[in-house]
C-alpha cells in the first residue's frame, strides 16, 4: 500500500467514525419524543404494574430482609428461557438486562417482545448488548427505539458508530483501530427489582436455549437472591452509563433509517408454536417453584465481581482489582484440586504461571479441564491454539483433558427437548437466525452439541460461574462478569455436573501417546513455542476413547491404554477442509493467542 492510500484510507475512516453532529441529534431527539409511544396497558390505580406473581422475587425479599444469601443453579436450555420471561413478567420496577449477543430468532423475538409488554405496563426496561455480534436489522431497531418511552436500547462500543457492519468496515476496523475494535462486552446479566440477579454463559438465542435444530449450546446459568442483586445492578450501571455505549437512535445508519422512515409501529407479534408448552408451564406458579426455589441452595459466602468497561484502557496495568485477579487468586489457594469447565482451552501466560506453580507446590493436585473437541467446538480457529499445545497441557502442567462429544449418549438428559428437536429437525424446522450450517460432523438426526458453560470448582469448597472464559481474550480485550460461591454442597453440586460432562459416553480423553518418542517430543516441544512456522509433524498426544465394555481409568496408566483406543486428533470430523484448517492455524498462526 502506498503512502498515499495509506493516508486516503486513514481519512475515509476517521471520517466513518464521527458521531452524530448535534444538530441531527436535535433531529433525532425531536422525532423520537414526537413520535415514541408512552401509553401504559396497566390502570395507573395498580401500583403493582400488573406483576405476575412470583415465588422467586418473594424469596428475594426475604433474604434480603433475613441477610441469607440463596443460589440455584440453572442446567437446561429451556429452564433457562422460561426464567427470563417469567422474571420479566413478574418484574414492578425495573429489568435490566446486558448480553454480548442477541439473535433475532424464536427465542430472540420472544424475550424482546416480552420486555415491550412489560415496558408497556410500567416497568424501566433498559437493554445493553454488545455491538458486534447481535441483530442490526436497521428498521427492527428504529421500531425497537419507538416502541415505548419506557423501553431502551443501547450497543457497546459499536465500531465506526454504526449498528450494521460491512465487510470494508470490519477491514477498516482492523486495519486502523484493533485494539478499540477487539474490546468487546462479554458480561452477560440480567437483573429485576434489586431481588433476583441473574448471570452465566448465555447469550439470547436459540441454540442456548435447546431451541436450534442445527446446534446448541450446553450452558449455564446462575440465579441470586437477595442483597447480591444491587451490587449486579450497580455493574450495569456502570457500563449503561458509558461512553462507549451508545443508544441506538444515535448510530449513523440507525438514525438516518429513522429521520427518513414513516409509520413506526411494530407488528402484532405471535410466538412460534413450538414456544406454547413454555409458554403454558410459565403460567404454572408450581412448576416454577419446584423448577428454581425449591431447588435453590442457602450458601455460605457469595460475591458477584464485575470487570469496569474501562478495562482495555489500563495499559499501564495500574487497574489491577479486575474479575481476572479474583479468579486467579481463588485457583492459586487450590491444594487438592481444581475441576475447570470452559468452551475453549487457550491458557494465558498469567494462567500457565499459576498451574505450573501449582503442580510443583502440588504434585498430586488433581487438575480436571472439560472443554470442546474440534467436532463439538463453534470456534476452529481457538481449537487451533489447543490443539498447538495439547502435550503442554497434559504432560508439562499435568492436566486432565476432556474434550466435549458432538453426539454425547447422554444428551437426551442434558437436554430435555432432545426428542422435541429430533421431530422438529426431521420437519425442517430451523432457526431464523443460524450462524453456521456447516456441522462438518458425522450425520445424525439431531443436532450438533457444544458446551458454552465457563465455571471451575477449587477443593470441592469454592465455585464460580461466569462469563469468563480463563483465555487471553477474557483476561485482556473483554470485560467479563462471575458469581463467586464459597459454599461445600454448592460447589460438590457444581463439581458433580462437570465430571458427569467428562464421563466416557459424553468426551474423549486427551492423553500422551503410549510409545512416546523422546527425540521427537523434545523438538515438538520446542516447535510449539514457535509463533510461526510450527511445522513439526510429530503429536505427542491423541484422543481416546473407552473401548466397549472397557473400565475407566485415568489417563497415561497401564490400565488406561488397554481400556482405551486412539480415535485420532479429530474423531466425528469427516470434513478434510477443517482438519486443515486447524493444522494450518495451529502451525502459522500462534501469535494471535493473546485475541482468542
Amino acid at each position: 500500500m502506498t503512502r498515499n492510500s495509506l493516508f486516503l484510507l486513514l481519512v475515509v475512516v476517521s471520517a466513518s467514525a464521527c458521531s452524530l453532529s448535534p444538530h441531527k441529534v436535535i433531529e433525532v431527539d425531536s422525532r423520537v419524543a414526537a413520535t415514541r409511544e408512552n401509553g401504559l396497558v396497566c390502570p395507573p390505580a395498580e401500583t403493582d404494574r400488573c406483576v405476575a406473581p412470583s415465588a422467586l422475587l418473594d424469596l428475594g425479599r426475604t433474604d434480603i430482609h433475613s441477610g441469607r444469601h440463596h443460589v440455584t443453579l440453572v442446567e437446561y436450555g429451556e429452564d433457562a428461557l422460561k426464567l427470563r420471561i417469567h422474571l420479566v413478567r413478574a418484574a414492578r420496577d425495573y429489568v435490566d438486562v446486558q448480553n454480548f449477543i442477541l439473535r433475532r430468532d424464536d427465542s430472540g423475538e420472544l424475550f424482546l417482545y416480552e420486555l415491550l409488554a412489560a415496558a408497556r405496563r410500567g416497568v424501566k426496561v433498559r437493554l445493553l448488548l454488545d455491538q458486534m455480534f447481535s441483530f442490526s436489522d436497521l428498521k427492527y431497531l428504529v421500531l425497537l427505539t419507538m416502541s415505548h418511552v419506557n423501553f431502551e436500547i443501547r450497543f457497546y462500543n459499536p465500531t465506526f458508530n454504526k449498528a450494521k457492519m460491512s465487510n470494508s468496515d470490519w477491514l477498516g476496523g482492523m486495519a486502523c483501530c484493533f485494539r478499540k475494535v477487539n474490546q468487546r462486552m462479554h458480561n452477560k446479566l440480567m437483573v429485576v427489582d434489586d431481588l433476583v440477579g441473574l448471570t452465566g454463559g448465555r447469550n439470547i438465542a436459540d441454540r442456548y436455549f435447546d431451541y436450534d435444530t442445527n446446534y446448541d449450546f450446553k450452558d449455564r446459568d446462575i440465579l441470586v437472591y437477595g442483597a447480591v442483586a444491587p451490587e449486579m445492578r450497580a455493574s450495569f450501571d456502570w457500563f449503561w452509563a458509558y461512553e462507549k455505549s451508545v443508544p441506538v437512535q444515535y448510530l449513523r445508519d440507525v438514525a438516518d433509517e429513522l429521520l427518513n422512515g414513516g409509520e413506526f409501529a411494530l407488528e402484532p407479534f405471535q410466538a412460534a408454536e413450538r414456544l406454547q408448552p413454555l409458554l403454558r408451564d410459565i403460567e404454572d406458579d408450581q412448576h416454577l417453584k419446584l423448577r428454581f426455589v425449591d431447588t435453590a441452595y442457602e450458601v455460605d459466602r457469595i460475591e458477584y465481581y464485575s470487570d469496569k468497561p474501562r478495562k482495555a484502557d489500563f495499559l499501564d496495568g495500574s487497574h489491577k482489582q479486575d474479575i481476572t485477579t479474583e479468579i486467579h487468586q481463588v485457583l492459586s489457594s487450590a491444594r487438592k484440586s481444581i475441576v475447570i469447565q470452559s468452551p475453549y482451552m487457550v491458557l494465558s501466560k498469567k494462567a500457565r504461571i499459576i498451574f505450573r506453580q501449582l503442580r510443583q507446590d502440588h504434585p498430586e493436585i488433581e487438575l480436571v479441564f472439560s472443554t470442546n473437541s474440534l467436532a463439538s467446538t463453534d470456534a476452529d480457529t481457538v481449537y487451533a491454539n489447543t490443539h498447538k499445545h495439547k502435550k503442554y497441557y497434559v504432560k508439562t502442567l499435568g492436566f486432565r483433558m476432556y474434550e466435549f462429544k458432538p453426539y454425547p449418549a447422554d444428551a437426551p438428559q442434558f437436554f430435555p427437548r432432545w426428542s422435541e428437536l429430533i421431530a422438529e429437525k426431521a420437519q425442517g424446522i430451523s432457526s431464523k437466525s443460524v450462524v453456521s450450517g456447516d456441522n462438518s460432523t458425522i450425520a445424525m438426526p439431531a443436532p450438533r452439541s457444544g458446551l458454552h458453560a465457563k465455571s471451575f470448582v477449587v477443593d470441592g469448597r469454592v465455585a464460580m460461574v461466569g462469563s469468563h472464559n480463563f483465555d487471553p481474550r477474557s483476561e485482556g480485550f473483554n470485560t467479563e462478569n462471575c458469581l463467586m460461591i464459597w459454599d461445600q454442597a454448592f460447589a460438590g453440586e457444581l463439581e458433580s455436573l462437570i465430571r458427569r460432562d467428562i464421563e466416557p459416553q459424553n468426551s474423549w480423553v486427551v492423553a500422551l501417546k503410549p510409545d512416546l518418542d523422546e527425540v521427537n517430543g523434545a523438538i515438538e516441544s520446542m516447535s510449539r513455542t514457535l509463533p510461526i512456522f510450527d511445522l513439526w509433524p510429530y503429536h505427542s498426544t491423541s484422543v481416546y476413547e473407552l473401548v466397549p465394555e472397557g473400565t475407566p481409568a485415568l489417563p497415561g496408566t497401564a490400565e488406561f491404554y488397554q481400556n482405551y483406543q486412539s480415535v485420532g486428533r479429530f474423531p466425528d470430523v469427516i470434513r478434510t477442509r477443517r482438519q486443515v484448517t486447524v493444522m494450518f492455524l495451529s502451525s502459522f498462526f500462534g501469535f494471535i493467542a493473546p485475541v482468542l
